[in-house]
């Protein structure tokens, strides 16, 4: 028996199914029979542009809607998930925003390389002359009884340098805006607490890790450190004792969760990149916020995301208030987005008895994020 028409039907067979995977994302777009896991980070899908007369002649309706065609492809997340994969493994490329791959799969953003190298620094005049204004402010506010502090968070390439890829790492290293502020900071008797330092002070002793390798900020344990010696500060500063955590237990997790993950999850790759054993406090607070207890406010960064999360300011700092790079105002804006700046910035100062200004060193060189400015105006500071 011959063996041609077998050999016949299995190209047919073959041809089919190339035809039908051909076929297969468009299916995918059309019924969604399979469930995809979206992309995550910053990442948004782009929206189906609306047709219209200029958009056509312009060519901004065809780019649009060729942008959305490929976007809401089906499988579009597991093709970008792959492509990200292919070029992390075999070219050492990171496709997200600024992110760096250092040794042993240490993930970074640039911003905190350039930070801890000095590639950012004010210059010691104009770090002098922010001091000056901040020294002016504090001082008009705690004549207003309200303490003001700024609270240097650690940076992630501050906290492992041993980890930069050689071609980022630059034989002298020059002065940082860390360094510098702190120092005027010291000459000029400005209130801060130094949490840059003391992070790099626990890192050899910690029993677990303060920053995670696949995350930029400061690991869920080393923000419970961080809670802790934050509350007791408010608490001698205001002379009264106000709600801390109580530790139900400590879990370890060989997996990275809540965001010590963060970067790693907006690299959308195929496979997770191994980390540290890291560690996941369990607490609640020894008591509900009385009447009588301190209201904090922090402007802040990124950093605080995590602590604002596990409920401080709503369980610890009498529900105080967090300005988000000193734009919007959570609580308030998580169902509609109320800004700093439509606020009588005076009267809000004024419900507190602390405010915060917790920064880390990637963003010293955007010191205080406008507030410094916004203040000095208000209270006729030069």
């Amino acid at each position: 028996m011959s063996k041609q028409p077998t050999y016949k039907r299995l190209k047919q067979v073959v041809f089919a199914l190339i035809i039908g995977l051909l076929f297969l994302p468009m299916i995918q777009h059309k019924f969604r029979f399979y469930e995809e896991v979206p992309l995550k980070g910053a990442y948004e899908l782009s929206l189906k542009p609306e047709l219209t007369k200029e958009s056509w002649f312009s060519g901004e309706y065809q780019e649009a809607q060729d942008k959305y065609m490929r976007e809401h492809t089906g499988f579009y997340p597991g093709w970008v998930r792959l492509y990200n994969q292919w070029n992390y493994t075999f070219f050492n490329i990171a496709h997200a925003k600024d992110v760096i791959r250092g040794k042993e799969d240490y993930l970074y953003e640039e911003s905190y390389i350039k930070a801890y190298y000095g590639m950012d620094f004010l210059g010691e005049n104009r770090i002098q002359d922010i001091t000056r204004m901040w020294k002016a402010i504090q001082d008009t506010l705690a004549g207003k009884g309200i303490k003001l502090t700024v609270i240097f968070a650690p940076g992630k390439a501050s906290f492992y340098p041993e980890y930069i890829p050689d071609q980022y790492k630059r034989e002298i290293r020059g002065n940082t805006n860390y360094k510098e502020f702190k120092e005027q900071f010291i000459r000029q008797d400005v209130s801060y607490i130094d949490m840059h330092s003391w992070f790099e002070s626990m890192k050899k002793k910690s029993k677990y890790p303060l920053f995670p390798k696949t995350g930029i900020h400061w690991s869920a344990y080393g923000q419970y450190l961080a809670v802790d010696s934050i509350r007791k500060y408010v608490s001698h500063s205001c002379k009264t004792s106000i709600p801390y955590f109580v530790l139900d237990k400590m879990v370890e997790s060989k997996s990275p969760k809540r965001d010590d993950d963060d970067i790693g999850n907006g690299m959308n790759l195929l496979f997770g990149i191994p980390d540290l054993t890291l560690a996941y406090p369990e607490f609640h607070p020894n008591r509900k916020p009385q009447k009588g207890d301190p209201k904090v406010l922090v402007i802040g960064d990124s950093f605080y995301w995590g602590l604002f999360n596990s409920t401080v300011s709503a369980s610890l700092f009498n529900d105080g208030e967090f300005w988000y790079y000193n734009e919007q105002i959570y609580p308030a804006s998580y169902t509609k987005e109320v800004l700093v700046k439509d606020q009588d910035l005076d009267k809000k100062l004024k419900e507190n008895k602390v405010v915060f200004l917790l920064i880390t060193d990637a963003n010293l060189s955007s010191f205080s994020f406008g507030f410094l400015q916004m203040a000095a105006k208000e209270y006729g500071i030069e």
